[in-house]
């Protein structure tokens, strides 16, 4: 262990180089999942085109990220109006589609990176440097951080400006200064503009930790100073917000989208006077206009809700208890054990404990309490964030359990729990469950914690290898089924029986029959086998049709 603390920067290194040279293996493996098309081509139209109009439910910082290791290799936008197509356009022309994806998704590794530092940097500060490896060992080999770290989407960035954002605020609340406010004031920026839900955690975790500031000897703050570093953070705020909408002046709704503008509006606002009031708004320029836009979208997403699936139940409205869930069949065992006794050892000792580990406590918390209200359950993605704060108290409590004589075992043994179940996943981290799912996980969820749409190009290498010569599918994703080299297929139907090798995605099977009992023709068969994580193969003999 001395050997490790004294050369501490070169383990977290090598850490994070492990975790990348493991995310880069999954490349050839997996398909498109079912959103990467969409960030890949708004991405590439805020580069190539200086506008920003596909899907403004996100902001364009990672999307820019993902796009641009294919701008630099020479790809170009294909100007379709619809977001699918142009980025299925980028992707698949020509017969590249795997190295460009690969490209993409290298776009996301800077925010692995940026975590994982992040993470060594929280530990290390307030709770040692020893804490701190075992910190960010314990994050660069969680699935689901390896997972969507190594996909073309939106949500490590998201984890990795939250962490950053976080980490930043307890550094300027220590030291107030305005260099600490001008970082900080960065960081909130990037946070902003990676993922909308970023900032709804931040102010939820800036809420409730307050309660851990509590009887903490704080640095005095003159009013004066504080205006001025206030000042700054905002004028920073504003400007990079700015110059991440590519400087431009422009209204809430462009002129093309008013009319469904309006017709959501009045759906949603049943008073005449403050629909029009709103629908002149809509029409004011201003550098923040697509931000504004991007803010109603995300938030009449949430209202209108989202097709959930939890347990064998179908929803519109979200469940209370998903993330819950979710949590505790997607988090590796061993890491959950080590995350809870680190919160324990915090809260047992509250009032003693100094106000920064407090804060770190009640952090996941805040973003537990967000991810609940939301009624958009899709997927562990959503909670990414949480996993900074459980890696650094699981951290924390490795590195307390180990210098007792009569425990010393018991973070090894969780640890290499954690790195054994993390090897066995790969390469599909997105699919992986613990043990507490069982070996039926898809009657638990299903969508991006299974099933996104990753095993189109396996099916077709199954399919050629049974000698298949036509098969039926009904696929869930966005992946266009001629990048998948299948022999010929027909699109199967919910109610209508089909003969002969048929292929069926979990997502859709599950969350149609939980729905309004699709495919019960297909529901109660047993399938040959299961291609990947996410895809059923079912070979139906002619006279067992019925």
């Amino acid at each position: 262990m001395k050997f490790l603390v004294s050369r501490p920067s070169w383990i977290v290194a090598a850490l994070i180089a492990i975790a990348i040279a493991r995310i880069v293996a999954t490349y050839p493996v997996l398909s498109a999942t079912m959103d990467e098309p969409d960030h890949i081509a708004a991405g590439m139209e805020w580069i190539d085109r200086g506008t920003y109009t596909y899907g403004y439910e996100h902001p364009p910082l990672a999307r820019v990220m993902l796009a641009a290791p294919l701008y630099a290799k020479g790809v170009r936008s294909s100007g379709d109006d619809e977001m699918i197509s142009e980025g299925n356009l980028i992707l698949y022309t020509g017969h590249e589609h795997r190295w460009r994806l690969a490209l993409a998704r290298m776009g996301n590794l800077p925010f692995l990176i940026l975590a994982s530092v992040v993470v060594w940097l929280w530990a290390r500060r307030w709770f040692g440097a020893t804490a701190g490896l075992w910190a960010v060992l314990f994050f660069t080999f969680l699935p689901p951080a390896l997972a969507h770290a190594g996909l073309a989407t939106l949500d490590m960035a998201a984890t990795a400006s939250c962490a950053l954002a976080l980490y930043e605020l307890i550094r300027w609340r220590e030291e107030p200064s305005m260099t600490r406010a001008v970082v900080l004031g960065v960081a909130l920026s990037l946070a902003v503009l990676c993922k909308f839900s970023v900032p709804v955690f931040l102010i939820a975790c800036a809420a409730i930790g307050l309660l851990g500031l509590w009887g903490a000897n704080l640095p005095k703050l003159r009013f004066a100073s504080l205006l001025r570093q206030a000042a700054a953070i905002a004028g920073i705020l504003l400007f990079l917000l700015w110059a991440g909408y590519h400087f431009n002046y422009r209204p809430i709704v462009l002129p093309k989208e008013k009319p469904e503008f309006l017709r959501v509006l009045t759906e949603r606002v049943t008073r005449p006077e403050l629909v029009s009031i709103a629908s002149h708004a809509a029409d004011i320029r201003s550098p923040y206009g697509g931000l504004a836009r991007g803010f109603l979208e995300l938030l009449n997403h949430n209202a209108r809700g989202h097709q959930s699936y939890l347990l064998g139940r179908y929803s519109t409205s979200g469940f209370w208890n998903f993330f819950p869930v979710v949590l505790s069949v997607k988090t590796p065992v061993g890491f959950m054990l080590l995350a809870l006794a680190g919160l324990a050892m915090v809260l047992v000792w509250f009032r003693s404990a100094p106000w920064q580990l407090r804060v770190t406590a009640l952090f996941p918390f805040a973003i537990l309490i967000v991810c609940m209200s939301s009624q958009i359950n899709i997927g562990v993605r959503h909670i990414l964030p949480i996993f900074v704060p459980l890696a650094v108290l699981a951290g924390h409590a490795a590195n307390q359990l180990y210098a007792i004589r009569q425990t010393k075992w018991l973070p090894v043994v969780l640890t290499a729990w954690l790195i054994v179940s993390s090897a066995l996943a790969h390469p599909d981290y997105l699919s992986y469950f613990n043990e507490f799912a069982g070996s039926h996980p898809e009657k638990i969820v299903v969508d991006s914690d299974l099933d996104w749409g990753q095993d189109l190009d396996r099916l077709g290498r199954r399919l050629r290898e049974l000698h298949v010569d036509r098969v039926g599918i009904q696929y869930f994703g966005n992946a266009p089924l001629s990048s998948g080299d299948l022999p010929p297929y027909t699109q199967l139907k919910p109610n209508e029986v089909t003969t002969g090798y048929v292929a069926i995605s979990l997502r859709t099977l599950e969350t149609s029959h939980a729905r309004d009992g699709s495919w019960s023709w297909l529901y109660d068969r047993k399938p040959l086998e299961r291609v990947g994580k996410s895809i059923d193969l079912y070979y139906i003999p002619p006279e067992n049709s019925k």
